[in-house]
């Protein structure tokens, strides 16, 4: 039997913000570096994160929810602990305002028995963490939170939350979880062991606040993706970031963004008929003409010929990688021939393409490829020039 919210219900006025997935440690794979160990990137995931509990500091909510994924991996850095600690703190224990916080898929551990990293702040005042893989009822005045956590069994995440619906109690009643609205495959960030979360169970609820999908999104009235806090792959690069405040009857909820890094996917490059000083010449006119230095940009260079490419100095590549925040440079080889191609060659092409076209299958992110770009086609060259 599907639940339905009951509009009879008495819902005190009061201000929530939710905000999500700001995965603190990713960017590690980045190479520059600044005093405190971190990398570029690593700081600016933390700062648009600082940036939102700045916001909501100054909103003075009534609730506070983070709907997953605090971290992006299981075992973040000391240093990135602290961070976190320091603005939870700021939070619930500086500004007083109630905080629920719940595990994500990035950083629910597989193992009860591991621990999840949020549970060394469960002993602030104020801030609930959720993250053993069970419904959690958070009684507050006016109402009720129901908070499920990622888990690692779809059939017990989905009991949970229908478990949720029959707790609800009198006042708001606000779901809090992690996972993908089924239907929906927008929402999925291809992710290993994501849930899906059948749409009618978000019914019965006042509020549902969804982690998981990085794009400010609604799915219903009262169902909301509020996003990351800061780009997390190309596939974001035109989405604004940041975090939502919302107010219960009447609903009204709106959209506060904070300063995440640009990221850009410049136009193919077509190199056919060109040599290596003019292609690199075209590749300096397109980060140029994007003002990229401050940006994430990705630049595709199609129909390079083999020659020209393994003529490339290694130097080159990584001169054009200062002229950008971060530069994912792809190269795309002209197809040879069947006719050019010598009787009995195989599939394979020469070792510095087959490297690069390796590397570009990994799934590394810009900064970790052209590093291993670099020092890879070094390695080669030095090799072949014996």
């Amino acid at each position: 039997m599907v639940l339905a919210r009951s509009p009879a219900t008495y819902i005190p006025a009061m201000r929530i913000c939710h905000l999500s997935d700001s995965h603190l440690g990713a960017g590690e794979a980045y190479p520059r570096r600044d005093r405190s160990g971190l990398t570029l990137r690593q700081l600016d995931i933390i700062n648009c994160f600082v940036e939102a509990v700045d916001r909501i500091v100054t909103l003075k909510p009534d609730l506070c929810i983070h709907s997953g994924d605090l971290f992006h991996a299981v075992r973040p850095s000391n240093r990135i602990m602290a961070i976190a600690g320091e603005q939870l703190h700021r939070l619930v224990e500086q500004h007083h305002i109630p905080t629920v916080l719940i595990c994500g898929n990035h950083d629910a551990p597989k193992l009860t028995a591991t621990g999840a990293a949020i549970e060394v702040y469960r002993n602030m005042r104020g801030l609930h963490i959720v993250s053993s893989p069970e419904l959690a009822v958070i009684d507050m005045p006016g109402g009720r939170v129901l908070a499920v956590p990622h888990m690692h069994n779809a059939e017990s995440f989905k009991a949970a939350i229908r478990e949720a619906a029959q707790r609800r109690g009198d006042g708001f009643n606000i779901l809090v979880t992690h996972g993908v609205a089924a239907g929906l495959p927008q929402f999925s960030m291809a992710d290993l062991g994501e849930m899906e979360i059948p749409l009618e169970l978000f019914e019965p609820f006042d509020y549902v606040a969804l982690g998981h999908y990085h794009n400010f999104s609604k799915v219903a009235e009262r169902v909301w993706y509020a996003g990351s806090t800061e780009r997390l792959s190309m596939a974001e690069r035109e989405a604004p970031k940041g975090f939502v405040s919302l107010n219960l009857e009447p609903f009204t909820l709106e959209f506060h963004e904070v300063s995440a890094r640009p990221m850009v996917d410049l136009s193919t490059i077509d190199a056919a008929g060109l040599g290596v000083e003019d292609l690199l010449g075209a590749i300096e006119r397109a980060l140029s003409e994007s003002r990229a230095a401050e940006k994430i940009v990705r630049l595709a260079v199609a129909n390079v010929r083999d020659a020209v490419l393994r003529s490339i100095p290694v130097g080159a590549l990584g001169e054009l990688k200062q002229k950008a925040f971060a530069l994912d440079l792809r190269f795309l080889r002209k197809p040879e021939s069947a006719a050019s191609r010598p009787f009995g060659r195989s599939g394979i092409g020469p070792l510095e393409e087959e490297f690069l076209t390796y590397l570009g299958a990994t799934g590394l992110d810009a900064g970790e490829r052209e590093l291993f770009a670099e020092e890879g086609l070094r390695y080669l060259r030095e090799e072949e020039a014996g």
